[in-house]
């Protein structure tokens, strides 16, 4: 178990290095968060046997927008953003990986100069 473990741990690094604009925008500590201390959430959808993900939470040209998760897959698969999730996981494990890579970003990189990575749509 704990060898399987690693290994889709391994898989969701790999997926991570390619990251998308709302992924590297969560990432960074200078862009907006919600009331709720939130920078991005996700839902799980699935195309064609395949598990992605795709955020509920974009920037838009007034802050952060909160999507329907239909809303969210549509714009995901408009944008072509969403991240699959490596085989062997769940959405929720997928995601939750995701968010825990996010708050160790934000509380490593200290404060940076700079803009969204995330274009308003």
């Amino acid at each position: 178990m704990v060898v399987a473990r690693d290994a889709w741990r391994k898989e969701a690094q790999k997926r991570m290095d390619n990251q998308p604009s709302w992924l590297k925008r969560a990432m960074n500590p200078n862009t907006p968060i919600t009331d709720g201390n939130e920078t991005v959430r996700t839902i799980d959808f699935e195309i064609d046997g395949v598990l992605y993900i795709a955020p509920t939470l974009r920037m838009g040209k007034d802050g952060l927008k909160r999507f329907t998760p239909k809303e969210a897959e549509d714009e995901a698969i408009r944008r072509g953003d969403a991240m699959r999730v490596p085989d062997g996981m769940t959405g929720t494990e997928f995601s939750n990986f995701v968010s825990d890579t996010i708050n160790d970003a934000r509380k490593h990189r200290g404060r940076q100069a700079g803009s969204s990575a995330e274009k308003a749509r």
